[in-house]
């Protein structure tokens, strides 16, 4: 899949992906927010085929002034320019774990709080109200959604090997 993208009809890029993930475009107004990255276009791929793992690239970050005229072009595949910017998941500095064995451990430790906190809505859904038991669900899961972001992913970005295991323990 392919864009291009314009401005004023003026060619800015063209971007390509041609991996499992995202192509988009993006434009970003601002009202009363002081920072050089507002109202700008750009475009941008999210290529997530080497999973948990995944590569960002942009093309643009093009600045824009009121009358401009913003155009998105679907493409059929062919080439692309560049990117400006790439990056890889698997280069963040805060993915964790320099040993194999503690992020293993880890797993375990996240699945044992996964299997706890899931025998707590058990118990409490024949206990609760309808309501009281939504508002316990709805609490777990962004406990549960925390732990992926803050522990599993960035543990698994600097692991991939242990995805498998993560998988056989439904972490993923």
């Amino acid at each position: 899949m392919r864009l291009s993208l314009a401005v004023n009809g003026q060619q800015k890029a063209r971007a390509s992906l041609t991996a499992r993930g995202w192509l988009g475009a993006h434009v970003n107004l601002s009202n009363g927010i002081e920072s050089e990255s507002n109202d700008r276009v750009w475009l941008n791929a999210i290529d997530t085929s080497k999973e948990p793992n995944t590569t960002h690239s942009t093309w643009g970050g093009f600045p824009l002034v009121p009358g401009d005229k913003v155009e998105i072009e679907v493409l059929l595949d062919g080439e692309s320019d560049a990117p400006q910017e790439v990056s890889e998941t698997s280069e963040n500095v805060n993915n964790l774990f320099s040993d194999t064995e503690q992020a293993r451990q880890l797993l375990k430790s996240v699945k044992s709080c996964d299997t706890a906190l899931q025998e707590v809505l058990e118990r409490a859904k024949d206990v609760e109200s309808e309501d009281e038991f939504r508002k316990l669900a709805l609490a777990v899961g962004s406990v549960l959604v925390e732990l992926d972001r803050q522990l599993i992913s960035p543990t698994l970005r600097r692991h991939p090997d242990l995805l498998p295991a993560a998988q056989d323990m439904k972490l993923r």
